[in-house]
C-alpha cells in the first residue's frame, strides 16, 4: 500500500515538475509548491503538521527535506515572479488562498496577494529587495473539504 502511495506521489510530482517547467521558461520565475500530508495535518490551523516544500527554479529542482515548513526560506532576485501552489501527498490540489505580509521588508508592495477568482495558485512579482532582512509572510491554504490553515515562511530578495 505504501509503495503505491509513494508511486502516486512521485508521478504527481513529476507531472507537476513537467507542467511547471513548461510554464516557467523565463529565468525570472520560481514555483514554490506546498506539499500537504493530510494524515499528519492535525486540527490546529495555526500549527499544521506534515508539510514540506518543493521548489522549482528554471534549470534545477530541489526537494527541501529535514526542515520544518515554517522555517522554509527561498532566496530570489528582484523582479522574480513567484508562483505558490499546493498539492497533497495523494495528488489532490490544495488551494493557496492568500499570501499576507507579516513583517520585514515588503517585497511585493502590497499587504495581501490573493489567488485569481477560479485559480488554485497565487502569483506575484517581487518589487523590492530585502537587503539583509526577509519578507515574512503568512500563506493561507485549504485542502479540499477541510478547514483553512496558516503557515509563515520567508523570502529573501537580492
Amino acid at each position: 500500500m505504501k509503495s503505491t502511495h509513494f508511486t502516486t506521489l512521485m508521478c504527481s510530482l513529476l507531472m507537476l515538475v513537467f507542467c511547471s517547467l513548461t510554464y516557467s521558461q523565463s529565468k525570472d520565475v520560481v514555483v514554490i509548491t506546498l506539499i500537504v500530508d493530510l494524515s499528519q495535518l492535525g486540527d490546529d490551523p495555526n500549527d499544521p503538521k506534515g508539510l514540506s516544500f518543493f521548489e522549482l527554479e528554471p534549470g534545477s529542482s530541489t526537494v527541501i527535506s529535514n526542515m520544518e515548513a515554517k522555517d522554509y526560506t527561498v532566496t530570489v532576485n528582484n523582479g522574480t515572479k513567484i508562483i505558490w501552489q499546493g498539492i497533497t501527498t495523494t495528488g489532490e490540489n490544495v488551494r493557496i488562498l492568500k499570501i499576507q505580509y507579516l513583517s520585514g521588508v515588503n517585497a511585493f508592495e502590497s499587504e495581501k496577494i490573493r489567488r485569481g477568482l477560479f485559480g488554485k495558485r497565487v502569483r506575484k512579482t517581487t518589487k523590492n529587495r530585502t537587503g539583509e532582512g526577509y519578507y515574512v509572510y503568512e500563506i493561507k491554504f485549504r485542502p479540499k473539504k477541510m478547514q483553512r490553515y496558516y503557515l509563515d515562511p520567508k523570502i529573501k530578495v537580492n
